[in-house]
């Protein structure tokens, strides 16, 4: 641990609502030029420290001090004096305004009484450049990826001198490619002295981040500790009391028949000549960087999105699949990547999320639906998934993201799926959460459904996958098995820029 003082700490903060106690004792110091990861799952209590220190909770005992001198944090404004800035995973930027006027809004440098245009766009390219990104400052943000925005809203900090950042899970909505993008911003924040406080889902970004490791369980400190001192095994360990084995818990399944067979898929603009075969048990991987076709695959064989030529079998015979009501006739569910605007009605109770894509089997006469039928459904598939919520009426929007996927995985098993596509099924969920999908992944294929994994995150595929078919630029380029796996190769398989596909020997690519 650092020797040099914090200019931000809390010193035994406990957090109550009501008589639920969700932080005790918490101790935690943020030091200028090092970053603090802040680990733990959903409900361990890292989001109510972020709230404390952006001003918008109070803590009920203990003490913050800036520098050594003790000071209270009553609202964001109070933060923003003291040089706190939180950096949230989705930016709060006015979107029609420019990423300059969003830089300075409501500071505007002003010349002659009107606001000096010229000036304000100056300022906000060396801000900009002085973290090595080159953004238009004249395009609105609406124009910009979240990425980008993040960007923005750190940029926005530091004109404002924030000393302290803290940044709230700021990869989970964004590319690999942006989130090296962005680490490289934060050793760039590091160099200027600026303290910052990350928060991750990620295993591999908080050990590589972090200077200073905290992490959470329960809403206690279990430890805090310089990253170098830390692995895996034991982050995971300290996070849920489990060893990172049992994240993957990938039971032993037998692999049947072909089920689906796929021939020379074309379409979405740039997906070329797709092949593979899918059998009953088995788990194939797709892995690939985003933009890489796994997803516009995935649309094709669900009906979304119709392909320019190639052919589809399911059970030996030529498919059509025009629309997704044409693939759920053929046993297909897709659970697709983003559960918040393709997959879930969030202002929906857990019932009537779960039941949509077989809502006609509880239709009676007169088209009412029968209540009770339903509710006895969606009660017995959230208890399959082990949903943790107060009951199927409860608002989906009130759950954690692993308690939400549950539910997406719930309403896609609804209607007896043989070939159950999974788009990010992991993605922007704890490792507790990780670990119960991994299981649900496991049992249905044991049970002889033919599953496609999609997934950037290598040890999801490698550790879950039977077979791994690595995309890139819109093509299958290589192919492992299980036991031959080799992460680097297939790593760089996905990213290899020259004119020769990188194959994992013969027949990579084809079933």
């Amino acid at each position: 641990m650092s020797s040099v003082a914090p200019i931000v700490e809390l010193r035994g903060i406990t957090k109550r609502f009501g008589p639920v106690e969700v932080l005790t004792d918490i101790d935690l110091s943020l030091r200028s030029g090092r970053v603090h990861s802040l680990a733990g799952e959903n409900g361990a209590g890292k989001s109510t420290i972020v709230k404390i220190l952006g001003g918008v909770h109070r803590p009920d005992d203990g003490l913050i001090f800036k520098e050594g001198e003790e000071i209270t944090i009553h609202g964001a404004a109070e933060a923003q004096r003291h040089g706190i800035a939180v950096i949230h995973q989705h930016p709060a930027l006015f979107p029609d305004l420019s990423v300059a006027e969003n830089i300075f809004v409501g500071r505007q440098p002003r010349r002659l009484g009107r606001i000096d245009w010229v000036a304000m766009r100056r300022e906000a390219r060396e801000l900009l450049s002085g973290l090595r990104v080159d953004v238009d400052v004249r395009l609105p943000v609406k124009m910009l990826g979240i990425a980008e925005r993040q960007t923005v809203e750190i940029v926005k900090a530091l004109s404002l001198r924030a000393r302290v950042l803290v940044m709230d899970e700021p990869t989970s909505a964004i590319s690999r490619e942006e989130a090296v993008r962005l680490f490289e911003i934060v050793e760039t924040l590091k160099q200027q002295g600026v303290a910052i406080l990350f928060i991750s889902h990620f295993i591999d970004e908080i050990l590589r981040l972090g200077d200073d490791v905290t992490i959470l369980r329960s809403g206690r400190r279990v430890v805090t500790s310089s990253a170098a001192e830390l692995t895996l095994e034991s982050t995971v360990r300290h996070m849920v009391g489990r060893t990172p084995e049992a994240l993957f818990p990938k039971e032993a399944a037998a692999i049947g028949e072909p089920v689906v067979e796929v021939r020379g898929l074309a379409g979405c603009g740039f997906v070329e000549d797709v092949s593979f075969t899918l059998r009953a048990g088995e788990i194939v991987g797709f892995f690939g960087l985003v933009g890489a076709g796994r997803s516009e695959v995935a649309q094709m064989l669900f009906g979304i999105e119709p392909p320019d030529r190639g052919e589809v079998r399911v059970d030996g015979g030529r498919a059509r699949i025009r629309s997704p009501r044409d693939a759920m006739r053929l046993g297909i569910s897709l659970l697709p990547e983003d559960r918040h605007q393709q997959g879930l009605v969030l202002e929906f109770p857990i019932r009537a999320n779960a039941t949509l894509p077989i809502l006609r089997r509880f239709t009676r006469w007169l088209g009412l639906v029968d209540r009770t039928r339903e509710a006895e459904i969606a009660g017995d598939y959230a208890k399959r998934m082990r949903v943790v919520a107060t009951g199927i009426e409860q608002l989906v929007n009130a759950l954690s993201g692993g308690n939400q996927q549950k539910v997406l995985l719930a309403k896609w098993l609804m209607p007896s799926p043989r070939i159950l596509i999974l788009d990010q099924p992991t993605r922007g969920i704890d490792v507790g959460a990780k670990a119960e999908i991994h299981r649900i992944i496991s049992q249905l294929a044991g049970q002889g459904m033919a599953i496609v994994l999609i997934s950037d995150d290598v040890p999801d595929v490698t550790a879950m996958a039977d077979r791994i078919l690595v995309f890139r630029s819109g093509r299958i380029v290589a192919e492992f098995s299980r036991a031959t796996v080799d992460r680097g190769s297939m790593v760089l398989a996905a990213s290899h820029a020259g004119p020769d596909p990188v194959a994992a020997g013969p027949g990579a690519g084809r079933p």
